[in-house]
């Protein structure tokens, strides 16, 4: 009876030990847990850049479609024509844009942003406008690239998002 006792009392001090070395365990897994980057917000981030580049494609068209010249719909920026003042402020029909000291009034078409949307991935929002009609390639230098030509815009971001879309595709 006293040998049964002596390996209870044994087996009552090894559990406190084991506890603890499994509490110290599992704190430690959480930590490392927690400590892994978090895909959550590059997922977020891919959303926030498609929702971003879709507000400013809608800008660009919504642009095209109120204005036009004697070959037909204009894109903004396309004929030399500043696309920022096109986007950003009151422009004519034939996508001249305002000028304060005309003296005269006109019928103004815009604004169509307030401002450039951000790139959630570079944290830009400035435009790289770029010639042609191909795909142009995606630096990372800009927040946005677009064609004036065929009234095209893609984030400029070379690579893929999560999920295996590259971002030259969005």
């Amino acid at each position: 009876a006293e040998r049964d006792l002596e390996e209870i009392t044994m087996h009552q001090k090894r559990i406190p030990i084991f506890e603890s070395a499994a509490a110290i365990l599992a704190v430690g897994l959480v930590a490392a847990l927690t400590a892994l980057p978090s895909s959550n917000s590059s997922r977020q981030a891919d959303i926030q850049t498609m929702d971003n580049l879709g507000l400013l494609r809608a800008s660009i068209f919504r642009f095209s479609m109120e204005h036009s010249d004697l070959d037909g719909a204009l894109w903004p920026g396309q004929n030399d024509l500043n696309f920022e003042q096109q986007l950003l402020g009151p422009s004519r029909a034939n996508g001249t844009v305002f000028e304060p000291d005309c003296g005269r009034e006109d019928r103004w078409h815009g604004p169509y942003l307030e401002s450039f949307p951000t790139n959630p991935h570079s944290g830009l929002s400035n435009v790289r406008l770029v010639s042609g009609s191909g795909s142009p390639k995606l630096t990372g230098d800009a927040g946005w690239v677009y064609q004036p030509e065929t009234g095209k815009a893609w984030p400029d971001l070379p690579g893929q998002d999560l999920r295996g879309v590259l971002y030259a595709e969005y």
